[in-house]
């Protein structure tokens, strides 16, 4: 009876107590992993913040030194995200510092804001609205004033240079986002040479500049200087943006590995070599392929990784053949040629240089270029993709 009543007492005393503290601390342990798997689903891989966070920090300090520049990247997304990133309100303070207030922000999507017959008035007094709608109660301010005058001469180079000289030395700074720059050359009022060189003139000629330019293109600087030629000047519009580009290419690897090790805790090993391999590192194809993966988690799948890998390749095979009917036909032969492991350093350099830049080839020790991406390689033998490129091709000769 007395062992009986020790083991009793042993049970109430210290067996009992350390039992209800295992059991809080699995609970506890079940629901920090649950807060982690929620927090990564909740907020995927974004390619603005994660991925790209340089190359923003990069082009903020641009625009805080009034300097302008461009971002060149295959993916239209990409190219958005980055754009809406430099104007987020919530963003500013962290980028621009005690320059925020100061900076007026003046989006342009071409494709969807720019319409056909648009002339050169009507683009300026559109990327001006919301420098307007800022001084709008300051009727008597010579800036006001000079912004009159401007509208009242159809938004002329002689006033319009007036007005951003009023601009400086009243301390204000446009930042004049365009996307999808290339596409002003199917503009038949603004694919002129007194267009681009205005404004390249207005962005250019003073130091720090109150016109701050950061243009997207989905082509090089080579490409869009084809574009120009034929025009009266068919000058290098641009070539005062080339020393500050940015090329949205791949990750280091180094990057790659310390992204995946704080990803989704549910990620295997197995997962991060699918994720690494099939992207060949680029941020964009990287959030496309984790989403796909967390979700096959998320509607708990019996094979994730199996499920992902059939969903990004569809999404992939689009994207590429989206790609292989964008990109100029030296492009897409070049692309081609080093998917079927043929030697193309001495035809193709400067396609093979542009295609290294944005992240879809590679040079090899041995100088044999290879495919990034794993997923792009494997589908470049797809019969319909081969059709695509075969067209391509045939077109050139």
């Amino acid at each position: 009876m007395i062992e009986a009543s020790k083991m009793l007492e042993y049970s109430i005393y210290f067996l009992l107590p350390f039992l209800a503290g295992l059991t809080v601390l699995f609970i506890g342990i079940a629901i920090y992993r649950i807060y982690l798997i929620k927090k990564v689903t909740k907020s995927p891989f974004n390619p603005t913040f994660k991925g790209r966070e340089n190359e923003i920090r990069r082009l903020a300090m641009q625009i805080r030194t009034g300097q302008s520049s461009a971002i060149i990247g295959a993916f239209g997304n990409e190219r958005d995200a980055i754009l809406g990133a430099l104007r987020d309100p919530e963003q500013r303070a962290t980028l621009y510092g005690d320059q925020t207030d100061r900076l007026i922000f003046s989006p342009l999507d071409v494709q969807s804001d720019v319409k056909k017959d648009c002339s050169q008035a009507q683009f300026w007094e559109y990327i001006l609205e919301p420098f307007k709608a800022k001084i709008a109660d300051e009727t008597d301010s010579p800036l006001f004033k000079a912004y009159q005058f401007c509208q009242e001469n159809n938004f002329s180079h002689r006033y319009l240079d007036k007005l951003f000289v009023q601009m400086k030395q009243d301390g204000w700074r446009l930042v004049l986002l365009i996307n999808r720059f290339e596409e002003l050359l199917a503009r038949e009022f603004l694919n002129d040479d007194a267009f681009f060189g205005s404004l390249r003139s207005l962005a250019s000629s003073y130091h720090p500049s109150p016109l701050s330019l950061v243009i997207a293109l989905n082509e090089s600087f080579k490409q869009f200087y084809q574009g120009v030629k034929d025009l009266p000047k068919g000058s290098p519009y641009l070539n005062f943006l080339e020393s500050g580009a940015i090329n949205l290419g791949t990750l280091p690897e180094k990057e790659i590995d310390e992204f995946l090790e704080n990803s989704d805790p549910r990620f295997t090993q197995a997962d991060h070599n699918f994720l690494k391999e099939s992207t060949g590192g680029h941020p964009y194809l990287l959030q496309k392929a984790m989403t796909i993966l967390m979700d096959a988690y998320n509607n708990q799948e019996v094979k994730p990784l199996d499920s992902a890998k059939v969903i990004f390749l569809e999404e992939a095979e689009n994207m590429l053949t989206s790609l292989l009917q964008f990109w100029p036909k030296r492009f897409c032969e070049a692309f081609v040629l080093v998917g079927q492991n043929q030697d193309v350093s001495d035809d193709f350099k400067g396609e093979l240089n542009e295609l290294n830049k944005q992240g879809f080839v590679k040079q090899q020790e041995n100088g044999q270029w290879q495919v990034r991406s794993s997923i792009f390689a494997d589908l470049l033998s797809n019969k319909t993709l081969q059709e695509i490129c075969q067209n391509k091709l045939n077109a050139i000769h």
